[in-house]
């Protein structure tokens, strides 16, 4: 039971590509964003994320997300910077 349980476990973690996030769901994130500057960058760096909340999301996507609360272009791109993106 326990190697059937480990088989099904890991089989759930190797399936990145049916995990990763939908349209609708990208969608959903960029349309939280204020500017559309930070919006093209939820959907570049969010677009292949694998997990199934937003607090497992990659640094990158956890980055972009944070620029697109910013109210304006210049505060985006500059925590955009800070990032490394």
């Amino acid at each position: 039971m326990k190697k059937l349980l480990g088989i099904v476990v890991l089989t759930f973690f190797m399936c990145g590509s049916a995990m990763s996030l939908d349209r609708n769901e990208l969608s959903k994130l960029m349309s939280k964003s204020k500017t559309s500057y930070a919006a093209s960058h939820i959907e570049d760096y969010c677009a292949g994320e694998n997990a199934a909340f937003e607090f497992m999301y990659g640094a990158s996507c956890k980055c972009a997300i944070k620029a697109g609360k910013a109210n304006n272009k210049y505060a985006a791109s500059e925590i955009l910077d800070q990032c490394g993106l």
